[in-house]
């Protein structure tokens, strides 16, 4: 995969096309990078063990959040 350079400043300066084209091309490599990962932790089921803690983490972090206010 290549790295996404933003190269939207050339002669003419920045647009809003080149603007949005590299917005465009960056979020297009993130969904890549997420769905490598969820396919890599969904291949190897000892790494869901990681990814479960880290929900159930958040979820007693926001629910404690909550019952404070």
């Amino acid at each position: 995969m290549n790295p996404v350079f933003l190269s939207a400043v050339g002669d003419t300066g920045l647009t809003m096309a080149s603007v949005l084209s590299t917005i465009t091309e960056v979020f297009t490599a993130a969904v890549g990078w997420v769905g490598t990962v969820a396919e890599t932790v969904a291949g190897n089921p000892l790494l869901l063990v990681g990814v479960v803690i880290g929900f159930i983490g958040t979820g007693i972090g926001l629910f404690s959040r909550l019952l404070r206010v």
